[in-house]
């Protein structure tokens, strides 16, 4: 498979990288949205099987400046102020709002699935996660990955199994 991981740190994620590239997988890493958007633009035509994304990236990118403000005022984010970093799920949005165009499969990983707000839009809620629905004792999807589950042992489990989600959801059609 081909992956595209946008991390701030890639470094720390190398022992995964290293094992998926070990495996025959082929991975690009970007330590920014910015870096990160070029690549998926130069790759529209053979898009990456998934982009994995850092939830909690906390560099603001000028490209993505209208996607953060739609994220900082959602009703879910209100009360947190400006601190919770976003940037991650500012590419997020995008992706998911353009998936039909882009045809861009994605997940995210983060240290926590708190920081993920999935009240955004209720019209089109990002992985079908409407605010009426959303329980988080009901547990994630399998497209929000905590960075201290993955191992070199499932790695790459985990990232088939963010993919299959994309395909048994029809998100791309």
């Amino acid at each position: 498979m081909k992956y595209l991981i946008v991390d701030d740190i890639p470094e720390s994620l190398s022992l995964l990288i290293r094992t998926l590239r070990q495996a025959g997988h082929h991975v690009t890493t970007a330590r920014d949205l910015d870096i990160g958007w070029e690549w998926i633009q130069h790759e529209r035509e053979t898009p990456f099987d998934l982009v994995v994304l850092d939830l909690s990236l906390d560099r603001i990118s000028r490209e993505f400046i209208q996607e953060q403000s739609i994220i900082r005022n959602a009703p879910s984010m209100r009360d947190h102020g400006d601190f919770l970093p976003i940037s991650g799920q500012a590419m997020g949005l995008r992706l998911w709002r353009r998936r039909k165009d882009l045809r861009q499969r994605y997940c995210y990983l983060t240290h926590h699935r708190y920081f993920w707000a999935p009240q955004i839009d209720e019209g089109d809620p990002e992985f079908e996660r409407k605010a009426s629905e959303w329980e988080p004792s009901a547990g994630f999807p399998d497209l929000i990955l905590e960075i201290a589950e993955l191992w070199p042992n499932n790695v790459a489990e985990k990232f088939q199994t963010a993919w299959q989600v994309w395909e048994d959801r029809q998100w791309l059609r």
